[in-house]
């Protein structure tokens, strides 16, 4: 991160309202680290990463996620359900995942509306740890597998 300009949470909060003047570091080629006002449940700050080369902008979380979920017990490459609920949520933004990384490619003006869309698909991911979206999720496979048959019932029941 020493390579990248750290802004604060005020500075997430002037993007998030389309504030030209923060807009406009992006319009440039440009290396930052954004931190937002949330956390990783006892991990620390959200960090995102935002890379610029004047045209394009790369909004990352730098790995982050990945490696919480993992030191949660979540490990993408050994579960399928949880795999399947990250990548749809990621996929909803219109974000990508590669290289360890969840991240999703703007130009400068839309670096506002990519910020709250992203930081809120990440809170999303991060509420996995409590399993919801993966109880949710085991629950519409069995509903699309369709009706489970108690063998033990008659035949019509």
């Amino acid at each position: 991160m020493s390579d990248f300009l750290t802004l604060s949470s005020n500075d997430y909060a002037a993007l998030l309202t389309g504030n030209e003047r923060a807009i406009d570091i992006f319009r440039e080629e440009s290396r930052v680290a954004l931190k937002t006002p949330f956390n990783y449940p006892g991990r620390g700050e959200l960090t995102l990463f935002l890379t610029s080369n004047g045209a394009r902008v790369r909004v990352s979380e730098g790995g982050q996620l990945i490696r919480f979920l993992e030191g949660q017990g979540m490990d993408l490459s050994m579960d399928e359900v949880i795999s399947r609920t990250v990548f749809n949520a990621v996929k909803q933004t219109g974000a990508r995942m590669g290289q360890g990384q969840i991240y999703l490619e703007v130009d400068p003006e839309g670096v506002p509306q990519a910020l709250g869309a992203f930081t809120q698909a990440l809170l999303e991911i991060v509420g996995l740890r409590h399993c919801k979206y993966k109880d949710a999720l085991v629950q519409l496979n069995r509903a699309n597998e369709g009706p489970s048959r108690d063998s033990s019932l008659p035949p019509g029941f």
